[in-house]
């Protein structure tokens, strides 16, 4: 695909047309506008009609099944209109023409949709209904009508009403910096356990102390590596034990003059035993935890895994780009980005530029703008960990193209796979990134001709190119 369906298109469609569509699209539903949630879809719409009459359409089956009709098109014409009616009735905003293809019968464009808090909102308790939000926005009205030829959640508006009821960040980067008493210009790396999985608790502690030895201040387990519920306290008491024993601390409280290190093991389960895993992996001595929302009990089980132990939550992608990875159909990634931010997530990956992994690069500037826009991205929000192929090669490019401040370089592969081992290969990612914020090298030829004016110290760096 050379063009994205939406991301940097323009609209074709005036603001006459805009403006026309949009009054017979509202056309009896109602007056009351109280707080709503307002929801940009993606629609491409197969139809025998004139310039957005598909649109139109999808826009209509998204607010009238979506919500309701007005009274007059489905209640009882004998029985007066319940005076609430009209706040159950959701609303269009916006409607924008991107691609009209006469001959194929096809166009696309965005619709954007508001539904009032009224009418999903039911939590007795004042958390976020999100289960019932998801089944207002994005059930069948939103993706399953036969004339759909694509289908997407591209964004979400919050009202202050329901955005202050997300839990929020409670480790954001400022924090784990802090605990990890990085100097400013000290950079986050981190590492993957590299092979996957089965490891004995031995060599997997092995693989982690070294890296930390090497400079690397968080390690996690690989998403492959599943664990019984019996095993996990012995792998993770192994690694505690372990990196204790070469000086380093993984105390959640007091203070220490040893070097802190963050340890998150894989923790993903059904919903109904996660809470388990949480439990035995950090009375075990874990830090930290990683798992995927996506299987392992959803945004609020996890911010209620954090609320319940303080902890910073790794929340993997796995499963996400099931829901996202298509262009046209699904949900966009900034949707994820965004939940996973509000609910309290203190890492979250962010793939490399360039790289062989999902979100498309062409993604990624609209993920960072979305969750700047609610203070969740840099000192104050998610440390988004750059990886998925990054190492000494292309660290450069990714520090230019997805900033520094809020970010960790996390590497697998390039760490664990260095000829030297992954002691070498952690002092080679230090040693690229230093190049690039020093002298803003990213070239290969000059990364080799940096690492050889420091003589001894640069031997790893080569090695890994």
């Amino acid at each position: 695909m050379t063009t994205h369906p939406y991301i940097g298109r323009q609209p074709i469609s005036t603001p006459a047309q805009t403006a026309a569509a949009l009054a017979t699209l509202n056309e009896g539903r109602g007056r009351c506008r109280g707080d709503a949630v307002c929801v940009k879809y993606f629609f491409a719409t197969r139809h025998n009609g004139p310039p957005m009459h598909g649109l139109i359409e999808a826009a209509k089956m998204v607010l009238e099944h979506g919500t309701l009709k007005p009274w007059h098109q489905e209640g009882n014409s004998s029985v007066r209109k319940p005076a609430d009616y009209d706040r159950f009735m959701s609303w269009a905003e916006d409607i924008q023409l991107l691609e009209y293809r006469r001959r194929d019968h096809l166009e696309s464009g965005l619709v954007e949709i508001a539904y009032p808090l009224h009418f999903f909102d039911k939590r007795a308790d004042g958390r976020v209904p999100l289960a019932q939000l998801l089944m207002a926005i994005a059930s069948e009205p939103a993706s399953a009508f036969s004339f759909y030829e694509g289908a997407k959640v591209v964004d979400m508006r919050f009202p202050p009403a329901l955005l202050t009821r997300f839990p929020g960040q409670t480790w954001p980067h400022r924090r784990v910096r802090e605990y990890l008493r990085l100097r400013d210009d000290e950079p986050l790396i981190g590492t993957i356990v590299k092979p996957k999985t089965g490891l004995t608790p031995e060599l997997f502690s092995k693989c982690i102390v070294e890296a930390a030895r090497a400079g690397a201040r968080f390690t996690k387990a690989d998403e492959n590596m599943h664990l019984s519920l019996r095993d996990l306290p012995r792998y993770v008491s192994r690694v505690v034990k372990d990196l204790e024993a070469a000086g380093f601390d993984l105390g959640r409280r007091g203070r220490t003059r040893r070097t802190r290190f963050l340890f998150a093991p894989h923790i993903t389960t059904d919903a109904d035993r996660i809470a388990d895993y949480a439990a035995a992996a950090l009375d075990a001595g874990a830090n930290a935890l990683m798992f995927s929302p996506y299987y392992g009990g959803g945004f609020q089980k996890m911010s209620e895994i954090v609320a319940a132990h303080d902890v910073p939550v790794y929340a993997h992608t796995a499963g996400m780009n099931m829901l996202t990875g298509s262009p046209t159909w699904g949900f966009d990634s900034r949707v994820m980005y965004l939940l996973s931010g509000l609910f309290g997530a203190a890492f979250m990956q962010i793939t490399t530029m360039g790289g062989y992994l999902k979100p498309d690069d062409i993604e990624k500037t609209e993920i960072l703008n979305r969750l700047r826009a609610e203070g969740l991205e840099g000192n104050d929000g998610m440390t988004l960990a750059i990886a998925g192929g990054l190492g000494p090669k292309n660290i450069g490019r990714n520090m230019r193209e997805l900033g520094e401040t809020g970010r960790m370089f996390l590497a697998g592969t390039s760490v664990y796979a260095h000829p030297d081992g992954p002691a070498a290969g952690v002092r080679a990612l230090r040693l690229a990134h230093r190049a690039f914020k020093e002298h803003g090298i990213e070239d290969e030829r000059d990364l080799r001709r940096f690492a050889a004016d420091l003589g001894a110290e640069g031997t790893a760096l080569p090695r890994a190119l």
